[in-house]
């Protein structure tokens, strides 16, 4: 183990109307947390380079912490997050911290903003974290769709290089 100071696991997050999407992007094979209505605390050792990881979020609102998704990956620890009040307005930030911290970023690829479309629509047809992992595990990747016979753009010859070649060769 090492004797490293104790640092913040690099994290990301997103919000819909009622959940959190908190990722915290550390390999951490046996993770220690606990949620409160205001609170989440991590603690971990990351591999590999064995960095001991800890911090405790204290969340912008409160939360329900009998209703936490948690999915740990080979790369990072996934939780869905229920908030207390889910017919509320999204959150101006995670923390009610007042500098944002350092280690937190957004997520992107999750993030949609109050009363977008996509949100609206989703109603009950949104799924979990769960449902979507397992979708993700269900499909497989397949390339028969492909087809072999066509032609790509740089598949032809470039233009100019034959002919230099030749025109070298006769110089000589």
């Amino acid at each position: 183990m090492s004797t490293d100071a104790v640092v913040p696991p690099p994290a990301i997050w997103a919000q819909r109307n009622d959940v959190i999407y908190l990722t915290l992007n550390v390999e951490c094979p046996d993770p220690t947390f606990k949620f409160t209505p205001d609170t989440m605390y991590f603690k971990g050792i990351g591999l590999p380079e064995k960095k001991n990881h800890e911090v405790t979020i204290n969340f912008y609102n409160k939360i329900n912490p009998d209703k936490v998704i948690s999915k740990n990956t080979s790369r990072c620890i996934e939780f869905v997050i229920a908030k207390a009040d889910t017919k509320g307005p999204y959150w101006p930030k995670l923390t009610v911290d007042k500098n944002k911290p350092h280690w937190l970023k957004v997520d992107f690829n999750r993030w949609k903003d109050e009363g977008s479309d996509d949100e609206t629509n989703e109603g009950d047809n949104a799924m979990s974290l769960e449902d979507m992992l397992r979708q993700a595990n269900d499909s497989k990747l397949s390339f028969d769709d492909l087809d072999d016979d066509q032609e790509d753009s740089d598949d032809e010859a470039m233009p100019g290089l034959t002919e230099d070649k030749d025109e070298n060769e006769d110089k000589k």
